[in-house]
């Protein structure tokens, strides 16, 4: 199987919605308590919930861009 990191937000992956309607704590649906930037570790091929196979959360975007970076180096 082949791999690939890609960059997500949390509320471009309406997860806000998800775990709001699921009745979590407003800590938690507002912004993932405050880690919103978030890298996802995918099936290539692949592009529904389910082929997620890892998630790193993150609070502010130079923090996850940095570990972005860093994991398409280690990658390559």
């Amino acid at each position: 199987m082949k791999y690939k990191y890609i960059k997500v937000h949390w509320e471009t992956e309406e997860l806000d919605r998800y775990y709001r309607k699921n009745h979590y704590p407003k800590k938690v649906w507002k912004d993932n308590e405050g880690m919103p930037f978030g890298i996802y570790l995918i099936d290539i091929g692949e592009d529904d919930f389910e082929s997620i196979e890892d998630a790193q959360w993150f609070s502010t975007e130079e923090e996850r861009d940095k570990e972005f970076n860093k994991l398409i180096k280690e990658k390559a």
